[in-house]
């Protein structure tokens, strides 16, 4: 149940990044705008708000918006803050100063949207890059974020030993400022996931408590006293004791219900339900779970948003591109006809290179006409699938092969690695997401889907997420106590009607039916 919850907090993660060219005044208020992250997010905006980027540099312009944009993460406003830390990234002339923040933003925000792919080959190119970046007299805690981010992906991994690695080439960097004591903070949190996920929960209690004595001393950091106790309940749920898991919880909420941690609440919302679920408190179950589902659309909603922005952004980037290409080459053909002037040879020369190079931007343009599908898709609902399921045309050896077979062994490969996770749970994990995901577009995936697989994508993903629901219930009791409306959501469907009628599609039975033989069995 912590599976993802390291990532979440990434989001919130926020950075100042101090340099002595800078104005001291403006640093002061960069260091003010970024603890009132932790205090009241609503805050920053006015804080910000005396600064005059005209006449600032493009370093601190960098680091204004990567603050507001942590701050609208932190109020679960997704799509603006994508609109405040992708434009600069999205700027080819960017120069290699300004560009380490950029990726860095641009990491951050893939990873909000569980594009892990993208995140992961940022955040380690960056942290090669570590040495370099000290040379280059950027500040210690710079690398120490990028380490930071570098440890969440490598969670999601499951490298574990690799992740805690990082967190200590995080620690060694911090020193004793106000923003190192928060990175500490998120440190510790880091680590605490990863002993869950090891299963060693008297560890990661310890830390927990380690960390609330820590926020004792710095009250004012409600976001991250909140997220603690949050933890804390989660421990006490994981041995079975709800009643103190909800004490800790109702703590949490107090201390952020008059903030706008959006998504913090709603996080404490589902842990508070699943709780009072437990305690067969059914009214309480109920009214938490209503909030919870509520708020969780009104975020997805936002998610979704954030996505269609991103994609844009890099259809924008990927069209300038294109162009620039394309007119270059004109400029190319321009010079091979001043070249004809000294010699037919020079000619013949420059024409077949020339020719080459027309081919290698056809190809990018062919290649970016090809994505086009793929962004269409984001907007879309739902996924059309072809009305013939689960079945291979038997002649399928003498049609031309859409794909090459070493493009589609990788992606068969990248398909089992999803199947090992739980990323199928996602409710807005649709043939188009997938595909950006696993790095390939969507006429692929289907195509291998539909060979492989033997169905369509729609019947795929939800036969993988009917065996894992499934399987919790045959291997943990607890959810034999939940209801169906829970297993639907826990599941990624939309409404308990359409996992109940993909249930008995797939188990043959209805899922009370499926959850009173288990019963039965067990008694």
């Amino acid at each position: 149940m912590f599976r993802v919850f390291f990532l979440w907090l990434m989001v919130f993660s926020g950075v100042i990044l101090t340099s002595a060219q800078s104005n001291p005044e403006t640093l002061q208020l960069l260091d003010k705008a970024y603890k009132s992250l932790y205090e009241n997010p609503d805050n920053a905006f006015q804080i910000l708000q005396n600064i005059d980027e005209n006449k600032e540099s493009e370093l601190i312009k960098q680091r204004v918006k990567i603050i507001l944009s942590r701050a609208y993460n932190f109020k679960g406003e997704y799509a603006k803050s994508i609109e405040q830390s992708i434009d600069k990234n999205l700027n080819e002339n960017r120069n290699d100063n300004n560009s380490l923040y950029a990726d860095y933003a641009l990491a951050q925000q893939y990873q909000s949207l569980r594009l892990y792919k993208q995140s992961i080959r940022i955040s380690q190119n960056l942290a090669d890059k570590a040495s370099k970046i000290k040379s280059q007299n950027y500040p210690e805690n710079l690398m120490a974020y990028i380490y930071q981010l570098n440890a969440s992906n490598l969670m999601v991994q499951k490298k574990l030993k690799e992740a805690e690695e990082n967190l200590k080439q995080s620690n060694a960097l911090l020193k004793d400022s106000d923003e190192d004591f928060l990175i500490s903070i998120e440190n510790q949190i880091y680590q605490t996931f990863i002993y869950i996920t090891q299963n060693q929960i008297d560890k990661a209690e310890n830390i927990v408590n380690e960390i609330e004595a820590k926020l004792n001393k710095s009250p004012q950091y409600i976001f991250l006293r909140a997220f603690n106790l949050d933890n804390l309940g989660r421990i006490y749920f994981l041995k079975k004791d709800y009643a103190r898991s909800a004490e800790h919880l109702n703590k949490a909420l107090e201390l952020i219900q008059n903030s706008s941690y959006d998504p913090l609440k709603n996080r404490i919302y589902d842990d508070l339900s699943k709780n009072y679920l437990a305690l067969k408190n059914d009214e309480l179950y109920q009214k938490y779970y209503s909030i919870y589902k509520e708020q969780a659309d009104k975020l997805d909603q936002n998610k979704k948003e954030a996505l269609r922005n991103l994609i844009k952004l890099n259809e924008q980037y990927e069209t300038k591109r294109l162009e620039n290409s394309h007119n270059n080459f004109v400029s190319n053909i321009l010079i091979i006809s001043v070249a004809c002037l000294i010699g037919i040879l020079a000619v013949i020369f420059i024409s077949i290179s020339e020719k080459r190079k027309a081919k290698s931007i056809q190809k990018q343009i062919d290649f970016y006409s090809k994505q086009q599908n793929f962004i269409k898709k984001i907007d879309e609902n739902k996924t059309v699938v072809e009305s013939k399921v689960g079945k291979i045309d038997p002649d399928i050896s003498k049609k031309t092969p859409l794909i090459s077979k070493e493009k589609e062994a990788d992606i068969l490969s990248r398909l089992e690695e999803f199947e090992k996770s739980e990323k199928f749970l996602n409710r807005d994990m649709s043939l188009a997401v997938l595909a950006g995901q696993l790095e390939t577009n969507t006429k692929y995936l289907s195509e291998v889907i539909n060979k492989y697989k033997e169905k369509n994508y729609n019947n795929y993903i939800n036969e993988l997420r009917i065996n894992y629901i499934a399987y919790l219930l045959k291997t943990d009791s607890a959810y034999l106590n939940y209801k169906v409306s829970y297993l639907a959501e826990k599941a990624g469907f939309s409404s308990h009607s359409a996992f109940t009628t993909v249930f008995k599609s797939v188990t043959g039975i209805s899922p009370n039916t499926y959850i009173q033989q288990l019963t039965q069995n067990k008694q």
